[in-house]
């Protein structure tokens, strides 16, 4: 199906009827015997952009938007359904929807009601000589001529005879299993390519979709489909999801591209086992329109799935995945409770448990995401973080066939470290952005700003290659640094501006995971401002440097050396 001039719906109705592998409300295909090759091919009308930033601010009273993208140059319509997404701190504001009702020649747009909140247009000159880093709304359309959708949501009662899909995990892929925690689901409509062949859905809307507490129902998902190049999500919608939104199951190089993600309850985006590899997430917008403190729908949060960590009040992120040799490339995520969240605590999930080392995994291509206004974390990457050097491949399906590689030591003592970088990512209005614990994984060029703590590492180890710094080249405002301890930590090129506080060694002797307490911190070529001169510093009136036990402070050329030392 390829519309470009004309509009069209598929409809999927609750009426009763069960595929052998979609089961009951699915649209999508199964590879049902070896050899299938099933095709979905899906394509609307072309946009040239999905979603814009607000250039200048959207105050309350007002019904006009400027845009830094021209409105005509997308391809936006007058009559089309917009968002702009909340930009107010720790995930405490709304998302506002408007239909365009006038285009001016200069692309700017002008909406059917005025606007009720704050939206922000903000541009930070981060550093002398550095990129601008933009803080401000996304503004997404909505509106597709293709609309996959159907009957309304319905709770349905558990039934305890259901087998459960993943030990532990308290669902079924045959319907709504009785749990610890669930008695009944909310069923809407899902999509799926399954088991083989490939899938490509593009300018396409999808609404009302997922099934709560039903396993593999979701809006948008390549399930298991092995290398698959050819596998495309690319500019879709997909709005008022009760089960999370695209899936990406035990798949390889699938592309996943322009997608609006808006009013998605639970994970946004979701990378499933810790097999997959290679995907290319990218240029995708993740909006929550709900404040967290909401007493009825918290954010969105949802209860009730399979993952209480990736959906739930426990950790909901817009982009949550236990493999980290995937793509993330110009994504950006606002007032969830986490932005992205890389979970390695496992060894691989489902079919590939006890198959991959999770906390080995190398890092793949992180760059240029812009995480803001989320209740907890932005950037986050949860347990330990370690890649290494390994045979995990795609020829593998991403499994790890000799775990002994994902020690972090051969057999003659030589270390296996694999180094990585997130590369120009932004945070801010966050909570928190960072690690708990992290190694051989750098900052480029990263820029934090106006969360309540800019980075917060607990634990990490000097470089595999011996001379990387672990923060290059980055800036960091208003907010408090929280250091590791364990390693030589390395900070180079970098800017602290207005309001910056360094804490040493902050998770000390804290608890079970408390470290070493014996850090030593390397400053090289550091800038400090703060328009505070009476502030007392470290090295200068420029900035505070906290600290949880005596120190001893040199000073070595250019070079400021502080090794904490128990005295």
């Amino acid at each position: 199906m390829d519309l470009q001039s004309k509009d069209a719906f598929v409809y999927i109705k609750d009426n009763g009827a069960v595929h052998s592998m979609l089961r009951s409300r699915g649209f999508g295909s199964a590879a049902l015997n070896a050899g299938d090759y099933p095709t979905i091919d899906i394509n609307g009308r072309d946009l040239a952009r999905t979603w814009s930033l607000l250039s200048k601010p959207l105050h309350p009273g007002m019904d006009k938007i400027e845009l830094m993208h021209n409105a005509n140059l997308m391809d936006w319509r007058v009559g089309d359904r917009i968002s702009v997404a909340p930009t107010a701190k720790l995930a405490t504001g709304h998302g506002e929807e408007f239909t365009i009702t006038l285009i001016d020649a200069n692309g700017y747009l002008r909406l059917d009601k005025v606007a009720q909140y704050d939206h922000q247009s903000k541009f930070v000159n981060a550093s002398p000589g550095g990129h601008p880093a933009i803080l401000s709304a996304e503004v997404v359309n909505l509106s597709r001529n293709i609309v996959i959708t159907g009957d309304d949501f319905k709770h349905e009662q558990c039934d305890p005879s259901l087998p459960e899909a993943v030990p532990g995990e308290e669902t079924s892929v045959l319907g709504c299993r009785c749990s610890s925690f669930r008695q009944q689901c909310t069923n809407g409509l899902h999509t799926a390519a399954m088991h083989g062949g490939t899938a490509s859905i593009q300018n396409t809307r999808i609404e009302r979709c997922g099934q709560r507490g039903v396993e593999g129902k979701y809006c948008l998902h390549f399930h298991k489909l092995s290398d698959c190049p050819t596998c495309l999500f690319k500019n879709n919608v997909v709005e008022n999801s009760q089960q999370r939104g695209i899936i990406v199951h035990s798949t390889h190089s699938s592309v996943v591209e322009g997608n609006v993600l808006y009013n998605v309850r639970g994970a946004g985006i979701y990378i499933e086992d810790g097999n997959e590899m290679y995907n290319d997430i990218k240029h995708n917008v993740v909006i929550c329109p709900h404040p967290f403190n909401d007493s009825v729908l918290s954010g969105c949060t949802v209860p009730g799935t399979s993952n209480r960590i990736a959906d739930t009040k426990d950790n909901q992120s817009g982009i949550f995945s236990r493999a980290n040799t995937n793509s993330l490339q110009g994504n950006r995520v606002s007032n969830n409770f986490n932005g992205m969240l890389l979970l390695n605590e496992g060894s691989g999930r489902g079919d590939s448990q006890h198959k991959v080392c999770e906390t080995s995994a190398k890092l793949g291509r992180i760059e240029g995401n812009t995480f803001h206004s989320n209740g907890r974390f932005g950037t986050y990457t949860l347990t330990r973080n370690y890649p290494k050097q390994t045979d995990q491949s795609i020829l593998t399906d991403g499994h790890n066939l000799d775990q002994s590689l994902c020690s972090g030591f051969d057999n003659d003592g030589n270390a296996r470290g694999e180094s990585g970088a997130i590369v120009n990512n932004v945070d801010y209005y966050n909570a928190f952005v960072g690690h708990y614990e992290a190694g051989d994984m750098q900052y480029n060029g990263h820029q934090s700003f106006e969360n309540n703590n800019l980075m917060y590492w607990k634990e990490t180890k000097n470089f595999e290659n011996g001379c990387s710094a672990h923060i290059t080249g980055s800036s960091y405002a208003e907010g408090n640094v929280a250091l590791p301890d364990q390693a030589t930590f390395i900070i180079e090129n970098t800017h602290f501006g207005n309001g910056v506080q360094l804490e040493a060694s902050h998770h000390c002797g804290v608890g079970s995971t408390g470290g070493l307490c014996q850090p030593t911190y390397i400053l090289d070529n550091v800038k400090w401002t703060n328009r505070d001169t009476s502030r007392s510093g470290f090295g200068s009136n420029m900035i505070t440097f906290s600290l949880t036990m005596p120190t001893r402070i040199t000073e070595e050329s250019s070079l400021w050396h502080l090794q904490m030392q128990l005295l």
